[in-house]
């Protein structure tokens, strides 16, 4: 397995070195739905395709519920998600109150186990053709870092 990426132009316009400058660009190769996660999981188990889709459903489910009630939800080896708020700084304690809050987020921090497996990634450099992306010749090789 190999993360694509592509290579990109951008005019940096602040900062110590404005100008033209290229960098890479992680290339998506396509979104997984919860059907595709159910039929690899029902094809890779004896569990069968309903019983999957129930399953995440429900996870699905009860994942949002508890980060809706301000819980962080922490799986051993993807990683923990954890519900913040956005809000604005007063000058004083007695001005804290909910109308400061400017919005609720909810963040993922990978655990240890799925850094350690993401700093192992490959990469390959993908040949396209498309608009603010540079093209490559010839093919590129896998990098690995």
């Amino acid at each position: 397995m190999a993360i694509s990426y592509v290579r990109v132009k951008k005019n940096i316009v602040t900062g110590y070195n404005p100008g033209e400058k290229f960098f890479a660009k992680i290339f998506r190769n396509g979104d997984v739905s919860m059907n595709d996660l159910c039929i690899e999981i029902s094809q890779s188990t004896t569990v069968g395709y309903p019983d999957v889709l129930a399953c995440l459903k429900a996870l699905e489910i009860n994942v949002s519920r508890h980060i809706l009630n301000g819980q962080a939800v922490k799986f051993n080896l993807l990683g923990s998600f954890i519900p913040s708020i956005k809000a604005k700084a007063m000058e004083t304690l007695e001005e804290v109150d909910i109308t400061t809050i400017q919005k609720a987020k909810c963040r993922f921090y990978p655990s240890p186990i799925f850094m350690q497996d993401l700093s192992k990634s490959s990469f390959v450099l993908r040949d396209i053709e498309v608009k603010g992306y540079q093209p490559i010749n010839p093919p590129a090789e896998p990098v690995i870092p």
